[in-house]
């Protein structure tokens, strides 16, 4: 699979040149908070992402979507900003992975994505549905985000990284940030040493899953 692009012709080719090709880390970052929206009866209503984006990456997103070049970006060019996002990363899934077992679930695009620049930092903001219906109270359901490539690196920081909200009392979550192996970790230098449109090592294992920060959530019957 070829490494994606966020913002197909735009700064990421500008970071990937800056960062150089030997830097064994993502080229991109983005704080990253999640919300689980739910109902009474402990099903799933949607998946909510919030990504605020490096101060590098923001930048270089300036330079090409500052129309008016006063050296920001005002209400239209961020939603211009996002509605590229929204068309970019669709191939994709959002980047937002929800499972149960080894079974990935489908959701459905985000209508739209909204954005704000605030404090020389690009945000994003949207939401995605479950195309079936989910019962948390029939098993564990995982819930990631993170990109296969390494390209851009989702950073939760903390278990209060995810909200459960409008959920019964009876649900919890079990936070998890795993630490890279030797494997993983040769695979991420592999891996981020690659150009935007260069295939990634078919290896037989997602390293990208296994090392992505992700929560367990589950009901308990009333």
């Amino acid at each position: 699979m070829r490494r994606p692009i966020i913002l197909a012709g735009t700064g990421v080719a500008l970071l990937a040149a800056t960062c150089g090709a030997a830097s064994a880390h993502p080229h991109v970052f983005a704080d990253s908070r999640m919300e689980i929206v739910g109902t009474s009866d402990a099903m799933l209503s949607s998946v909510r992402n919030i990504w605020r984006f490096d101060e590098l990456f923001s930048s270089s997103v300036v330079v090409d979507f500052d129309k008016n070049g006063n050296g920001t970006l005002d209400d239209d060019e961020v939603q211009a900003v996002a509605e590229t996002v929204r068309q970019s990363i669709a191939e994709w899934d959002f980047y937002t992975f929800v499972s149960i077992g080894n079974r990935d679930l489908k959701l459905k695009p985000p209508e739209s994505i909204r954005g704000l620049f605030e404090k020389g930092q690009l945000l994003l903001f949207f939401e995605m549905k479950p195309e079936e219906a989910v019962d948390l109270k029939a098993q564990p359901v995982t819930f990631s985000v993170y990109d296969e490539s390494y390209f851009v690196a989702f950073d939760f920081a903390n278990e209060t990284a995810f909200q459960l909200l409008d959920l019964p009392k009876t649900c919890t979550k079990s936070y998890t940030r795993p630490d890279p192996d030797e494997d993983a970790s040769e695979w991420m230098n592999s891996v981020s040493m690659l150009k935007p449109g260069q295939s990634i090592p078919e290896d037989g294992v997602n390293f990208s899953q296994l090392l992505a920060t992700r929560v367990d959530v589950s009901c308990k019957a009333g």
